[in-house]
């Protein structure tokens, strides 16, 4: 009997090589682009969620009655907007902060960030209201992430859009 030969050992090839390295640059790219926004919410106001809660108050509670939501009551818009831009208090029977007088005070935000609220027509120019436009808020930054969410609401019998935008 004669010696026995071993059998051939596998070696790893190089497409075991590369399928390997394939996955690990996959998954180290999914872990850089996903880890980042799960901490987000935390790090600003300027959240989608934010822009979000704040037009469905104003379109369904605020600027409106609860009963007929979107539909804006035409003198508490026209005096959100003004006490916004001149500091004039609004009637108490709106459903907003009458005595706020910037946009962040109105909506209760803390921090460096802003509000920005418009109502425009489905064209996207800005209506307009006696004394005004139904625009309040700083303006909106451009090197800035912006936030916006719309709301299409009916406004004296006609269809506009309310656009509020958070940073």
């Amino acid at each position: 009997m004669g010696a026995a030969t071993p059998a051939p050992a596998r070696a790893q090839t190089t497409i075991d090589f590369a399928i390997a390295i394939g996955l690990f640059l996959v998954v180290v790219a999914f872990v850089v682009a996903f880890v980042p926004t799960i901490f987000a919410p935390f790090q600003s106001i300027g959240g989608p969620q934010t822009a979000d809660r704040i037009a469905t108050a104003l379109a369904t509670d605020r600027l409106g009655e609860p009963s007929t939501p979107y539909v804006l009551n035409e003198t508490c818009t026209n005096a959100f907007f003004e006490q916004l831009e001149s500091g004039t208090d609004a009637p108490t029977t709106c459903r907003f902060d009458t005595t706020a007088d910037n946009t962040s005070a109105m909506f209760a935000l803390s921090g460096p960030g802003g509000v920005n609220v418009s109502v425009s027509h489905l064209d996207g120019s800005i209506a307009t209201r006696p004394g005004g436009d139904l625009l309040a808020g700083p303006a909106v930054p451009e090197t800035t992430s912006v936030t916006a969410a719309r709301r299409t609401v009916l406004l004296d019998g006609e269809t506009y859009r309310l656009l509020v935008r958070v940073w």
